[in-house]
């Protein structure tokens, strides 16, 4: 777990996006709906994997959702377009700054007057979001001299175009990441730092799928991620266990017996005595433990708690659940 400067960075709500730059062509309206804020997604539930990071995402007006009936949804299952994907990685890295880059005095979206890429019309609602992108090199396009806006976006060229968006990031060495990311892959680099940052999900197997097609819901958690990683210290991600009965006593490396009633922990690296905050990102659900013990060791896991912390997030029987754990008081 890294720890990184604690920052004070208020999220300032915007209605929609885009801007057009010193170098960009002169704009004219396009015909993209504005967005109306909603209190919340109907279809975004408590024990939804992602229910932590849509709602941060929705608060702080960084995605938007779907209108049928004054029935307001997300759709976190669905799969992203490339277009759709630009627009919200430029929203949530604040690489287009504020409203008025993308807005005219009516709040209406721009577009440009020429097309940035062959397969962009000028008048396409997504046309200045490419147009900016391209000029800030977060893209370039395929080497054909398309964009694709329509395809599924996969986990790879989400990485690349979300983190392309900052301009700051020191990248880690790519010769040990993930055994389905070989270091020669051109998005290598990008899922270095992801697993540096615990920005990704990450199987047993140590595989994250970098060709998996991306979904509404995963993208929020990535983006999510990487905005707590930027503004909050010591704060990790993964998936988090329990002892089971049978550890019951056993003596733990700290030299405490493990007690399982009482709220406890593992972690591979924090010192004993540690206090760490565990958030269920599937509920929101908190509690606060106590590092006594090391591990856990398997890929994606970041914390073992005792039955009686892990009871207090999920029923035992879940097993497994993925969590955020943040440094409360170092001993």
């Amino acid at each position: 777990m890294s720890t990184k400067k604690n920052i004070t960075w208020l999220l300032i709500p915007i209605i929609t996006l885009i801007a057009t730059i010193s170098h960009t062509p002169k704009i004219t309206k396009a015909d993209e709906p504005v967005w109306k804020p909603v209190s919340e997604f109907s279809d975004v539930k408590k024990g939804n994997p992602h229910y932590i990071a849509i709602n941060y995402l929705r608060e702080n007006g960084i995605v938007e959702g779907y209108t049928m009936n004054e029935d307001y949804t997300f759709k976190p299952k669905q799969k992203i377009s490339r277009a759709e994907a630009l627009k919200i990685f430029m929203l949530a890295s604040k690489a287009i700054k504020d409203s008025s880059e993308v807005l005219d005095k009516g709040n209406t979206i721009v577009q440009t007057n020429e097309s940035p890429l062959k397969d962009v019309p000028s008048n396409s609602w997504f046309a200045p979001y490419v147009a900016i992108a391209k000029e800030k090199n977060i893209i370039s396009g395929y080497k054909d001299g398309t964009f694709q806006p329509d395809k599924t976006i996969n986990l790879a060229e989400s990485l690349k175009i979300f983190l392309n968006c900052y301009t700051n990031i020191e990248y880690p060495s790519t010769s040990d990441i993930f055994d389905d990311v070989a270091p020669e892959e051109w998005y290598s680099k990008y899922a270095a730092y992801a697993k540096q940052e615990t920005l990704v999900d990450v199987s047993d197997e140590n595989h994250i799928d970098p060709n998996q097609d991306m979904t509404r819901g995963y993208m929020a958690e990535i983006i999510y991620r990487k905005i707590m990683n930027d503004t909050v210290s010591d704060i990790e991600f993964g998936r988090a266990t329990y002892y089971g009965n049978g550890a019951e006593g056993d003596n733990t490396a700290s030299g405490e017996k493990l007690v399982n009633a009482n709220f406890v922990a593992a972690h591979k690296t924090l010192p004993f005595g540690t206090i760490v905050e565990v958030t269920n990102l599937a509920t929101g659900k908190s509690i606060q433990v106590k590092i006594i013990d090391r591990g856990p060791y398997g890929h994606g896991r970041i914390i073992d708690l005792s039955s009686g912390a892990f009871a207090a997030l999920a029923d035992l029987s879940t097993g497994v659940i993925t969590v955020q754990d943040k440094v409360i008081h170092l001993p």
